[in-house]
């Protein structure tokens, strides 16, 4: 079902990286300023997800799964978005890149198939109205995680599930079910399940 901007929850980036985030995608100008190549829609998982749901740590890897509803293809979308890096000020003053991670595929870390339902708008002043930005919800981007479950992941995991609007069965119940259909190593993944849960239960 295609998402639609009123029908989905937002969330403001009160971040440098936040608002870097929404200025990275502005490349894409020259192809939908005009509003005859439809609309381009992103979604964001990664460090850059766990940001902006989190304010922790950042990414200069944009994991992002790419859609253009209208006539642009997904090559000359790729393209523009792979040319040079985008440089940002950070909250320290400090200079910062953004890069997309062109080898970025959602099919290769444990995801539930209804995740597009639980998408966040991210919000912010755009030159481009025909560019939406979306940001996986934070049990999505959690169990995403679950895949390579290095120690960077499972802080983040544990940032997100300690989250308030976080129910940790719900985030344990879309698990169990995304890993049901996962085309990895199921075993493993369950058993990082374990690990994330129990984990939590002691902080």
């Amino acid at each position: 079902m295609p998402i639609e901007p009123g029908d989905y929850p937002s969330i403001e980036p009160n971040t440098a990286l936040g608002q870097a985030l929404v200025d990275f995608f502005e490349v894409l100008g020259p192809v939908y300023d005009e509003g005859d190549k439809g609309i381009f829609r992103v979604i964001v998982f990664g460090g850059c997800a766990v940001h902006i749901h989190t304010q922790a740590r950042g990414s200069a890897d944009v994991d992002a799964e790419v859609s253009s509803h209208g006539y642009a293809t997904k090559s000359e979308i790729v393209a523009l978005l792979e040319g040079d890096p985008y440089v940002f000020t950070d909250d320290e003053g400090n200079l910062q890149t953004l890069e997309l991670d062109a080898s970025f595929n959602t099919t290769l870390a444990p995801l539930h198939e209804d995740y597009e339902d639980r998408v966040v708008r991210l919000v912010a002043q755009s030159s481009i109205p025909n560019v939406e930005v979306y940001v996986a919800s934070a049990i999505d981007v959690a169990i995403s995680k679950l895949g390579r479950f290095g120690e960077r992941d499972q802080q983040d995991i544990q940032a997100l599930l300690s989250l308030p609007q976080v129910d940790v069965s719900e985030f344990e119940r879309f698990a169990r079910e995304a890993i049901d259909y996962y085309v990895g190593e199921k075993t493993r993944v369950f058993g990082n399940l374990s690990v994330a849960l129990d984990d939590h239960q002691e902080c």
